[in-house]
């Protein structure tokens, strides 16, 4: 049986606990103790009590202190300064500045010796300027008259291209660029000249080559065409009108030389007793003078409207004669027509009586080459009605005026075609029949391819209106001798 007092004795083990508590307790103590004397005290600030509002009272403006006069800068520093000012500015090269600058440095120390170097620098200067300004200037005013004087060449340089003037163009061109020699630079100069001068030089081709074609034509005696080529030629460089009038007028000389022939100053008969209108029989003494050989061709007719820009005969359908008709009498026509080309010509038409004295020559005969007319078919001596009717293979008109067929009927003076072929415009007037007013008629002479052998007598005469245009109507041409 247990002791109940000893069950009540206490045992050893809780006294060390209790004792290992306090001592774990004191150290905590001790160590808040310590870290309480480390941070310091938070000190509890009283709170300030509100105190009534009073009006605030403006502030006073802080007391203005005068402001302080600046140190005036040493002479010698304000020399300096203007000296500096003078050379900026004559680096700068405003003069103006500098003169002012050196007055006001000169004022600090008059007797510097560097002014006159200066002074001179400045002088030098502006005079370089003023050069300089006075030279570009005049350049202005050089190139301003250099536009105006291009502006007006230019226009000259254009009419002359227009109206195919061009060697007056080129003179132009060269004239302006001799006074204006800076012009050889410009790009419209050079364009104009350029464009200028190709147009010249096609001209300059193209009038060579009718020329040199000319100059063969007049080799082989077509003197004529030779001449209305020459004319031609003309269409292409105008201005050379000289070297080709004096290409005609030779080519005309020859043609004369060669194409006319001398009548003589001798007595001879004109006019028959025949016909009322061919009356008195009669002798004349005429000056000598020149008559053409042959009837005017239409190769001739041409020469002459194309030179002149004549109208040509109706027929032509053209401006040139019917091809293979070159060598054919010109017809169809007038009087003034005939009067126009012998004065182009250098020329005159005939009159009634030198017509007839070239065609009869010195005796009495009536037909050019005599007194009978052959009507065989191989041995006509002229073109006329009574060839071409026995001729059935033939068709009336004309022939060439140098047909080797007709060479028996040359006169006595060596004219041909005298008698068929056309009849001939001459100078001499004859009274109008049945008009009123009548228009003075114009004598024809020589019959033609269409009038029968009566009409052929060298005596015979036929008088007609110079307006009227006739299929065989032609003419030649007389001169005077000199």
């Amino acid at each position: 049986m247990n002791d109940p007092a000893a069950a009540r004795k206490p045992k050893g083990w809780p006294l060390f606990a209790i004792a290992l508590l306090i001592a774990l307790l004191a150290g905590f103590l001790f160590l808040r103790w310590r870290k309480k004397e480390d941070v310091p005290a938070v000190v509890k600030e009283p709170v300030p009590i509100a105190k009534p509002v009073e009006p605030a009272t403006p502030a006073k403006p802080d007391p203005v202190e005068p402001p302080t006069k600046p140190v005036p800068p040493s002479a010698e520093d304000g020399f300096e300064k203007k000296v500096a000012e003078l050379k900026k500015a004559v680096e700068g090269r405003q003069w103006a500045d500098a003169t002012a600058a050196l007055e006001a440095a000169r004022a600090l120390r008059p007797a510097d010796p560097s002014f006159a170097a200066l002074e001179a620098s400045i002088a030098e200067g502006k005079k370089k300027d003023d050069a300089e300004k006075a030279a570009a200037a005049k350049a202005a005013e050089e190139r301003a008259a250099q536009e105006r004087a291009w502006a007006l060449v230019k226009e000259k340089v254009e009419a002359c291209r227009t109206s195919d003037r061009w060697d007056e163009g080129l003179a132009y061109l060269s004239g302006f660029v001799k006074t204006y020699p800076g012009a050889v630079r410009d790009s419209d100069y050079d364009r104009t000249q350029d464009q200028f001068g190709k147009l010249q030089k096609e001209s300059d081709t193209y009038f060579k080559r009718d020329l040199a074609e000319a100059q063969k034509q007049f080799a082989e005696g077509r003197y004529a065409q030779a001449i209305a080529t020459a004319e031609g030629a003309l269409k292409y460089y105008p201005e050379r009108r000289p070297q080709v009038r004096e290409f005609q007028d030779r080519a005309r000389e020859i043609q004369m030389e060669k194409g006319m022939v001398r009548i003589p100053a001798t007595n001879c008969w004109i006019g028959s007793e025949e016909r009322d209108d061919e009356k008195p029989l009669r002798q004349v003494k005429l000056a000598a003078f020149l008559i053409d050989k042959y009837e005017v061709s239409n190769e001739e007719y041409y020469a002459f409207t194309s030179a002149t820009n004549h109208e040509p005969p109706p027929t032509w359908g053209g401006r040139k004669p019917p091809k293979n008709r070159e060598r054919h009498p010109v017809v169809f026509v007038t009087w003034d027509d005939a009067v126009a080309y012998a004065k182009w010509a250098g020329k005159r038409l005939p009159t009634a009586e030198e017509w007839e004295v070239a065609a009869r020559g010195p005796d009495k005969r009536e037909f050019p080459w005599g007194n009978a007319f052959q009507e065989k078919e191989d041995q006509f001596l002229a073109n006329c009605l009574e060839h071409w009717q026995l001729n059935k293979s033939l068709a009336p008109g004309t022939v060439e005026i140098d047909r080797k067929d007709f060479e028996g009927g040359v006169s006595a003076f060596g004219v041909y075609g005298m008698s068929g072929n056309v009849w001939e415009w001459t100078s001499t007037a004859a009274p109008a029949k049945g008009t009123k007013p009548p228009p003075e008629f114009r004598i024809l002479k020589g019959g033609s391819f269409m009038t029968p052998q009566k009409a052929l007598r060298c005596a015979n005469v036929l008088a007609d209106d110079p307006r009227l245009l006739h299929p065989d109507v032609g003419f030649r041409c007389a001169r005077d001798l000199k």
